[in-house]
């Protein structure tokens, strides 16, 4: 079991993956975060593998400082990733993730659920071109769908655009620059495949980054058709909004 050291975490801002599959003993992750930032806490011992070094597969759109010596979503990953070599992606789990306010459980393949605890890792981990995720995972939703995922990620990029107007600062109404973050995490994700391909055993790993990817790259494709899933959602309440505009109504 990964274990993160307790430093200045709020014990709320924990979160725990526990798999369950057969023939296997079940096999806990528990993660904390810095009650401040959400930021990815890990322990001063932590695993420092060759495969996390920034060099490594390093992604060609990466902006940290050249002397930095490690990439902060490979050594976030490299602190599970043990537990889970040998694994393969298509064998079935039941998932359960607790954190302060719920509990979810799902019966799902093991391939999802690491997509999905890799993806908060990924987005807590320090990586810059991931930090725009971090609101999102404070408010983490696993096993999230398609449309969940559009949703929720249309909604925290909107509620930015607020907070920047309220600050007087530009916005960016037409979602373009999330179209562009979403890109720069698919290329952070075909590397972090590439690096895992060198590291472990069995398919699980990899193939959870891979859909994972999925992910990012359907993002922006549903804002060039318009958000047209989620704005059928808000017809009923478009329509009533513009029949009140009306003269006489």
């Amino acid at each position: 079991m990964p274990q993160v050291e307790r430093t200045s975490a709020d014990p709320a801002r924990a979160i725990r993956y526990t798999f369950f599959t057969a023939g296997r003993p079940d096999l806990t992750v528990g993660l904390l975060f810095d009650s401040r930032t959400h930021r990815l806490l890990l322990a001063a011992d932590a695993p420092r593998p060759d495969w996390a070094r920034l060099d490594c597969h390093r992604c060609p759109n990466c902006t940290l400082d050249n002397g930095e010596d490690w990439c902060p979503a490979a050594l976030g990953l490299a602190t599970i990733l043990p537990d889970f070599s040998g694994r393969l992606s298509h064998e079935a789990a039941v998932i359960e993730v607790g954190t302060a306010n719920r509990t979810v459980v799902t019966k799902t393949t093991l391939q999802a659920g690491l997509a999905s605890l890799m993806g908060l890792i990924c987005a807590t981990s320090g990586c810059p071109l991931t930090k725009f995720l971090r609101p999102m995972a404070r408010f983490h939703l696993p096993f999230a769908s398609r449309q969940e995922t559009l949703f929720r990620a249309a909604s925290s990029y909107m509620l930015m655009q607020y907070f920047l107007h309220q600050e007087g600062k530009p916005c960016d109404m037409e979602m373009r620059a999330l179209q562009e973050d979403y890109l720069r995490v698919s290329q952070v994700n075909r590397n972090m495949a590439a690096r895992l391909r060198e590291a472990v055993h069995g398919d699980a790993n990899v193939n959870a980054v891979v859909l994972l990817d999925l992910f990012a790259q359907d993002i922006p494709m549903a804002i060039d058709e318009g958000l047209a899933d989620l704005a059928k959602l808000f017809r009923p309440v478009l329509d009533a909004q513009e029949k009140k505009e009306l003269p006489g109504v």
